[in-house]
């Protein structure tokens, strides 16, 4: 365990069922997470699609479920497998306060994922914000720095009423 991190960032391929089966495991050696960058991976061949019951399966993490305030999802596509941890992580994290949703260059529209993400389902008030083009945001992700959130132009914000 790695206690003295509060910023951490994961790259993914959630595509890849091995790959997406790591984020639990990782998650529980940084048990006080506070802001979670998650990159979504290209890959070329899928080896499943995972649904919200491989989420919840995994087991609690406590961190995501006491710790992580932030949640910034990088190259964001939309599909069935980041929509089912997206909803398990909104879902799950009770002191979660906001989600920025960086989308994929050529992806699903932000009106689309605006209407799924409406319909999770929330206990606290949390704020959403739906990025596009975000060329700069992806440098940064890469040096590994941190976002700062005040930067973000917040498009949509979903108080606790909505979910």
């Amino acid at each position: 365990m790695v206690s003295s991190v509060t910023v951490l960032a994961l790259d993914v391929r959630f595509g890849v069922r091995n790959d997406a089966k790591m984020i639990p495991s990782l998650l529980r050696c940084f048990p006080n997470v506070e802001t979670l960058h998650i990159k979504s991976g290209k890959c070329d061949l899928s080896t499943g699609k995972l649904n919200l019951k491989f989420w919840h399966d995994s087991g609690t993490v406590e961190c995501v479920r006491s710790c992580v305030k932030r949640l910034i999802f990088h190259d964001f596509r939309g599909d069935r497998s980041e929509l089912a941890f997206l909803k398990y992580f909104v879902e799950t994290a009770s002191v979660l306060k906001q989600v920025v949703i960086l989308l994929s260059a050529g992806s699903t529209s932000a009106e689309e994922v605006h209407s799924k993400v409406a319909k999770f389902k929330r206990a606290g008030e949390i704020s959403v914000a739906l990025v596009t083009g975000c060329s700069d945001l992806q440098g940064r992700y890469k040096r590994g720095s941190e976002f700062p959130l005040g930067d973000f132009f917040f498009l949509l914000k979903f108080p606790s009423a909505n979910y």
